[in-house]
């Protein structure tokens, strides 16, 4: 996999998601709301998981496995993402980390839900950059 590939991929992917992940939890749930500390320093926060969720799922394009399911790059993102985004959702389950005070089956469906749609974004993304962006570029010394 190109390097130029992979890194465009994880920003642009870890960009996605994080502003994906701002409209929904701060503009069309107000969550951010019910955070007991400095939002500046969630937003920080924040933005360094979206790095490590991006960069894993630029990674994670490149395995075999996903090579031996498809071969159309935008769909193995997709796939890739939905895979990220059930991890995700049973990280911060077990880890107790949600923005509900109660986790009715309701809510964890949609947090499930939610995640799988996040993470797809951000897979399909890294797919994007696959088909979009071809060649290399090639710095040379005169």
């Amino acid at each position: 996999m190109s390097s130029v590939r992979f890194f465009v991929s994880w920003i642009f992917s870890s960009l996605l998601m994080f502003c994906a992940s701002y409209l929904w939890h701060g503009v069309f749930l107000t969550d951010f709301s019910r955070i007991n500390y400095p939002i500046s320093f969630f937003l920080t926060v924040a933005s360094f998981v979206y790095l490590l969720f991006g960069f894993i799922i630029s990674k994670g394009y490149s395995l075999i496995i996903f090579k031996k399911i498809s071969d159309k790059k935008i769909l193995k993102g997709l796939l890739i993402g939905m895979v990220s985004g059930v991890t995700v959702f049973s990280i911060t389950l077990v880890a107790g980390v949600s923005f509900s005070y109660q986790l009715t089956m309701e809510n964890l469906l949609l947090d499930l839900t939610w995640q799988i749609f996040e993470q797809s974004i951000g897979g399909v993304a890294v797919g994007l950059v696959h088909v979009f962006l071809v060649g290399e570029f090639v710095y040379q010394d005169d």
